[in-house]
């Protein structure tokens, strides 16, 4: 069996194979590994090699060039690049029903049908943001409707060579501008002071699974609040775990979020999601983003449900906002970015319904 090797190393190794016959034709370009796959967040293993993985590529080039090359340079990459890079086969497989790719025959002959990608910059731009351009000026609104994911992908990966400026876009995208974080931050904690007394209050009526239902959604407002406030884009849902333990400062975090979920009874998992509740409000305190909030928590409304009161750290998150743009969303109900509002891809994903979901600030 072929030894793995992470994607990113074999994109490197391609662009070495690759960059010679863009010399040869005397091409400015960018050349990067950037967008969807576990290999540009560096997260991908022997089971990530079944679709879309392999030796890949993008190369940009500039609109006239691209008009001018890209199909020639195309076929030529097809009769030049070795048929593997790093042990693994360079020919990928004609696309699955889903539009997936695998990796092909690596006993093939003849031309490779290869993953090397050749756009301009705004195709890529256009894939990954849809009508967000980051090149102009950038609203709140458009911050917040382009999923973490997406923005993640850009800004995640590898750039090899950039004449065309890749990197001044990955940095500009770098993170949220100050007041759209203060506004992610409490969007977040009103998610969950609408939701923190749910849980007890379900297990209350007997109803347990109700209990964890709840009290799941609150641990996964929980994390996403964790990624906002190490100032991290959050992934999506598969990668949450593993990415929210590269970050060494929620150790606390996670043994407290493995053991709400690990509770096996509704009175136990209550005092557990207040642990949670508990470090989330001691990290937002050690931001000094605001005058401190009580590290404990308190009756709801003199229920015997424990409680952290989400509501008024965001209020007073929202209080420190000053951008105009940003002072008038908090105006409004806190609904967050796209990633709070809905966890359905098919909605936040879809680049297509971006200028509809910009409405909703």
């Amino acid at each position: 069996m072929t030894a793995f090797v992470p994607g990113l190393e074999l994109a490197r190794m391609l662009y070495d194979v690759v960059r010679p016959v863009l010399a040869e034709r005397g091409l400015a370009h960018t050349a990067a590994l950037v967008g969807p796959g576990s290999d540009v967040l560096g997260l991908d293993d022997a089971t990530s090699t079944d679709h879309d993985w392999g030796p890949r590529l993008q190369v940009l080039l500039s609109p006239a060039d691209h008009a001018e090359q890209a199909t020639d340079l195309h076929e030529e990459l097809r009769h030049r690049l070795p048929t593997q890079i790093g042990g693994w086969t360079s020919r990928a497989a004609p696309a699955a029903s889903d539009g997936t790719r695998g990796l092909g025959d690596g006993t093939a002959t003849g031309p490779v049908e290869h993953r090397v990608e050749i756009l301009t910059i705004d195709d890529l731009l256009r894939r990954l943001l849809g009508p967000v351009d980051p090149r102009g000026p950038m609203t709140a609104a458009d911050w917040l409707v382009v999923p973490q994911q997406r923005l993640l992908s850009l800004t995640a990966g590898a750039v090899l060579h950039d004449d065309l400026g890749l990197e001044a876009v990955r940095e500009r995208l770098r993170y949220y501008p100050h007041d759209v974080w203060l506004y992610q931050q409490a969007a977040a904690w009103t998610a969950i002071g609408q939701d923190e007394h749910l849980a007890p209050r379900a297990g209350m009526a007997g109803d347990d699974l109700g209990s964890r239902l709840v009290t799941a959604r609150v641990c996964r407002t929980g994390v996403q609040l964790a990624f906002l406030q190490e100032r991290r884009y959050a992934p999506y849902d598969k990668w949450l775990g593993t990415a929210l333990a590269r970050l060494a400062s929620t150790g606390p975090l996670r043994s407290a979020l493995a053991a709400v979920l690990a509770a096996s009874e509704s009175a136990e998992r209550q005092r557990r999601l207040g642990d949670v509740l508990v470090e989330l409000v001691r990290r937002h305190n050690a931001l000094g983003l605001t005058a401190p909030a009580p590290e404990r928590t308190s009756r709801f409304h003199g229920r015997p449900f424990d409680v952290v009161d989400g509501a008024a750290i965001a209020l007073r998150l929202t209080q420190t906002v000053t951008d105009p743009e940003v002072r008038r969303l908090v105006e409004r109900p806190l609904v967050g970015g796209i990633d709070l509002v809905t966890a359905s891809t098919d909605l936040a994903g879809d680049v297509g319904r971006t200028e509809v979901l910009r409405r909703l600030y």
